[in-house]
């Protein structure tokens, strides 16, 4: 059997499995546990830069920082007001998250039958886009560690496959800054 067989039997599959659980448990599952810490992270990683240049909290974090610097100047030194800036962030991400997944799945699990049909059918195609991104992502990665003996065995594998082509048009890059 064809890797490219094997990889349209499994997303079959994961269509199916989508379909049974329904849009609301699929959504629950792919935003908790370490899937949603991942999630809170990328957000306060995407957006701390810009809520920081929000007026208002770019003078609280400034007096913060001469606060601390008061208080200890090594504090002042290390850019503690950052380091809590963005743990408070993320506490509030992983909040707001878990609210609006709730919300969400409230929702979208009304015991109706309009609802329910959208809840399966959407399922469906949630559960295979996050394990097509969950790919992209792994194949990301790959690239970054394409060097290795145990990324080249698997290069050679899919090579001439669809993943093999998703590999080489992967349109997630990881940037890796070096030292100059």
């Amino acid at each position: 059997m064809s890797l490219d067989t094997i990889t349209i039997i499994v997303a079959v599959a994961l269509g199916l499995l989508g379909l049974c659980v329904g849009f609301g448990r699929t959504l629950r599952f792919f935003t908790k546990g370490i899937f949603g810490i991942v999630i809170s992270v990328f957000v306060c990683f995407t957006f701390g830069g810009m809520i920081k240049g929000i007026p208002a909290v770019a003078e609280f974090i400034s007096s913060l920082n001469e606060k601390l610097g008061n208080a200890w100047s090594f504090l002042q030194t290390i850019h503690l007001e950052t380091v809590l800036f963005y743990v408070i962030l993320f506490f509030v991400v992983q909040l707001v998250r878990v609210i609006i997944v709730h919300f969400v799945c409230a929702v979208f699990e009304a015991d109706v039958l309009p609802m329910r049909l959208i809840n399966k059918l959407l399922g469906m195609v949630l559960m295979v886009a996050a394990v097509f991104l969950l790919t992209l992502l792994v194949l990301a990665v790959f690239r970054m560690i394409e060097d290795t003996s145990f990324v080249q065995g698997i290069l050679e594998k899919i090579d001439g496959t669809f993943l093999g082509k998703l590999y080489e048009s992967n349109p997630v890059k990881f940037v890796v800054e070096t030292a100059e």
